[in-house]
């Protein structure tokens, strides 16, 4: 084999893993009708509600205990900065019950892992 064969190869090779390698993190579609972002390896699902202000967590398509959490919402809207405790709920659903998120906020999530205390931060741009 000659160099030209070797390297048109190993792209062909590339381009064959470059798909199993963009969906190794899981999906990114909302499974909850929220909006979507990553940090890191943990995906985190924003859902505004009547009643408030949910959020999941996952990791690669599997749901993170929400009993093993410690969380919270920042909220910036027109100036104004609002934090509120996220309580962990059943599975992976963390809830700020009454919270409004108008449009045109940006919302932190702050994630702190009571194991380790490892943190975890997704920012998202509600439109």
């Amino acid at each position: 084999m000659n160099a030209k064969s070797i390297f048109a190869a190993i792209t062909g090779l590339s381009l064959v893993a470059m798909p199993v390698c963009a969906s190794a993190h899981g999906s990114m579609k909302p499974s909850h009708g929220g909006i979507v972002t990553m940090s890191g390896e943990t995906m985190v699902e924003l859902v505004r509600g009547s009643k408030g202000v949910d959020v999941y967590v996952s990791e690669e398509d599997e749901p993170i205990a929400a009993s093993g959490l410690n969380a919270k919402l920042t909220v910036t809207a027109a100036g104004e900065k609002k934090d509120a405790p996220l309580v962990a709920q059943s599975g992976n659903k963390l809830s700020a019950a009454g919270l409004k998120v108008p449009t045109g906020a940006k919302v932190v999530v702050a994630l702190i892992d009571k194991r380790d205390g490892a943190k975890t931060f997704a920012t998202f741009l509600v439109k």
